[in-house]
């Protein structure tokens, strides 16, 4: 063979022997993940559910489900109180939450871990940072808002979520004038206890004489002490809200408490986004109502948080192509936010009402281990996908892979390439039954749909395009047999 030939060969099986180790280094970074499939935000008969943890765990494990994420209710309070002494004139309501309770809470997992060791339970809760009130008594009618403005915390310890900065946990309070004007009226027990110290001397004529009587005032002494002692009762520990529910706070409540989050090192999620929720009760004469419309902006006027559910039983628009996950999805790609918001299936239950049960949304996480640390790792770096059931069909997305220049990315991940290069998307999708199902894929990207194709499963597309250096947000939606599968993108950007 001669010298030309022989280089021309050795060229030759290098890069067959390239694309042989890159194309099973590209396989192995889309499937040395376990798939597991979980119900995320589940209650309990901790607090406002039906089921214990032990029967929660025996449904789960029935659909097929690996792991349980509880969001139990955290502290589950709403007050309302008249100025200047709110503490003394403070009526409330109050449903079932593990605020106060945390250690059993902690304790139950525990033992429901011990007994149904194949089914993994995260501990977690569900958060009311604030809420606000309107009208007044005097008017016969009010309104609170925002009961249903909620995010859902994991991976943190008990000590952390003791200390949760929302509106109701005196032990994230802080001390102002209103601590003063609270504890003002428990200085009636001075004037008290002087009336009941000191009696009061009269002197009533008894014919020629005059008698001297002395006399406590027990009556008005004892009621002064009493309003003292209930005052600095209720007004314990003195500390009153950072944003106290009589006035509207915006987004800052919400901020600082995914800020405390971040801090302490757990992932927090915003939850149920375009829910409303309404109802009116008369209380008395007055008639009480509550709301909490929609709040899908929230995704754009907060920071720092780990994801969103995206996919629930009622009709949502914004993981829709060009909504508001995708313009947060450009703002991250652009590098104006830091941290990339996760989309996931929420299933909120909470017992066997209104069509709901477990299993028809789910989310599948792709972790390295099947312990509570490697389904929060999966979730805060958004190797997920969320799932909503049809009747009879569940997809499972199979593949979903950026590739350029030996690079590969799959959900969750930054594709590194030069520009020009030749950019490769490849979807795959299929049914978890045996049986097939007629699918539609589409491919959506910056925003756009950029590609859609129909087809039966097991399905298999790619896109390809010369990229221009630009940075590029994938990401993937697929229905079929009444099923929805949405993914989480894939990033592209300049080496």
């Amino acid at each position: 063979m001669r010298p030309p030939a022989r280089a021309a060969c050795r060229v030759a099986l290098l890069a067959a022997w390239l694309a042989v180790t890159l194309g099973a280094g590209a396989a192995h970074a889309a499937q040395s993940y376990e798939r597991l499939a979980a119900i995320v935000h589940v209650h309990s008969d901790l607090s406002s559910g039906e089921f214990p943890l032990e029967e929660l765990t025996d449904m789960a494990e029935r659909r097929g489900l690996g792991a349980v994420l509880l969001s139990e209710n955290y502290l589950n309070r709403v007050e309302y109180s008249l100025p200047p002494f709110r503490a003394l004139t403070r009526v409330s309501e109050e449903s079932r939450s593990v605020h106060g309770r945390l250690g059993e809470y902690f304790a139950r997992v525990a033992q429901a871990r011990a007994a149904r060791p194949r089914v993994l339970i995260l501990p977690g809760v569900e958060v009311m940072p604030h809420y606000f009130w309107t009208g007044s008594p005097f008017s016969l009618a009010m309104a609170v808002h925002g009961t249903q403005k909620n995010l859902l915390v994991w991976g943190l310890d008990r000590a952390a979520l003791e200390g949760l900065p929302v509106v109701g946990n005196t032990s994230a309070g802080v001390f102002g004038l209103q601590s003063v004007l609270d504890v003002l009226p428990g200085l009636l027990i001075v004037p008290g206890v002087v009336l009941l110290a000191r009696p009061r001397t009269r002197r009533r004529p008894l014919g020629r004489a005059v008698v001297i009587v002395r006399r406590r005032a027990w009556l008005p002494g004892l009621i002064l002490v009493a309003l003292g002692v209930i005052t600095l009762a209720r007004a314990w520990p003195f500390t009153q809200p950072v944003y106290p529910p009589w006035t509207e706070a915006g987004s800052a409540p919400f901020q600082d408490l995914i800020d405390y989050v971040e801090r302490r090192g757990g992932v927090s999620v915003w939850s149920l986004l375009e829910a409303a929720d309404a109802g009116e009760r008369a209380v008395g004469p007055v008639r009480v109502s509550w709301g909490t419309e929609p709040y899908p902006d929230d995704l754009l006027k907060t920071f720092g948080y780990t994801a969103f559910g995206a996919v629930y039983e009622e009709t949502t628009r914004v993981e829709r192509p060009g909504e508001g996950w995708d313009r947060v999805l450009g703002e991250y790609a652009t590098g104006e936010r830091t941290r990339v918001p996760w989309a996931l299936a929420e299933a909120a239950f909470h017992e066997h009402s209104a069509g709901k049960s477990v299993g028809p949304i789910q989310t599948v996480f792709l972790v390295r281990e099947r312990t509570e640390a490697g389904v929060l790792e999966a979730l805060r770096a958004g190797r997920m996908y969320a799932l909503q059931r049809g009747r009879d069909t569940g997809l499972a997305l199979a593949e979903f892979v950026a590739a350029a220049g030996g690079a590969t990315a799959i959900s969750g991940e930054t594709l590194r390439a030069a520009p020009g290069a030749a950019l490769e998307v490849t979807a795959a999708v299929e049914t978890v039954e045996p049986r097939a199902a007629d699918v539609r894929v589409t491919l959506v990207r910056n925003g756009s749909v950029i590609a859609a194709w129909n087809g039966s499963t097991p399905f298999r597309a790619t896109h390809r395009e010369a990229w221009d250096g630009r940075p590029v947000v994938f990401r993937l939606e697929a229905r079929g047999g009444g099923a929805r599968l949405l993914s989480n993108p894939i990033f592209v950007r300049a080496q």
